[in-house]
């Protein structure tokens, strides 16, 4: 039974919620990081695209690595108490524009730590780690594989782009 976030006294302004699976995570991220690999094939080693493309096919093997543990291992894992069931995926949300200049708000009042914590804590709707009090979420998401959480906020940025672009679709929107 995966827990549910209860929009108790507060309501959680959210959008684009989306039940996201593993497996299929893992499948995509691995196709991109293989694009990446037959552009940079292509090119010459001085390239100046070739560092951007480089960085960016370590960003997805560390978001891979963060699926993977969330499917196989978090769960058998004693360091990680908080994910404490075998799930084959987690539901996840957009956050909207003014939780979101909440949550950077309160970043900043902390030194600017913690902006992607709170935005997987605000961003996730089902997942072993949520709990009835949001501030037990951001603090349970505080204690999960830093490599999950690379991938959880990517995957929250995702449904929070206007525009419905997919991760790598374009790294930042178009000079015109």
């Amino acid at each position: 039974m995966e827990r549910r976030r209860q929009a108790g006294g507060e309501h959680h302004m959210t959008f684009n919620e989306t039940q996201i699976n593993f497996d299929e995570s893992i499948e995509q991220l691995e196709q991109q990081i293989e694009d990446i690999a037959e552009q940079l094939d292509e090119l010459d080693d001085d390239n100046p695209a070739v560092p951007g493309l480089q960085s960016r096919r370590s960003r997805l093997a560390t978001q891979r690595k963060g699926a993977i543990w969330a499917r196989d291992r978090a769960h058998e894992s004693d360091d990680f108490p908080e994910w404490d069931e075998d799930v084959d995926g987690v539901t996840l949300s957009g956050v909207r524009a003014g939780t979101f200049a909440g949550i950077e708000q309160e970043s900043a009042e902390r030194g600017g730590e913690g902006t992607d914590l709170l935005l997987i804590a605000d961003g996730t709707v089902e997942a072993p780690y949520v709990c009835d009090n949001d501030d037990m979420t951001a603090a349970a998401v505080g204690q999960l594989h830093p490599y999950y959480r690379d991938w959880a906020s990517s995957r929250i940025d995702e449904l929070m782009d206007p525009e419905g672009n997919v991760i790598g679709s374009s790294d930042s929107p178009k000079e015109t």
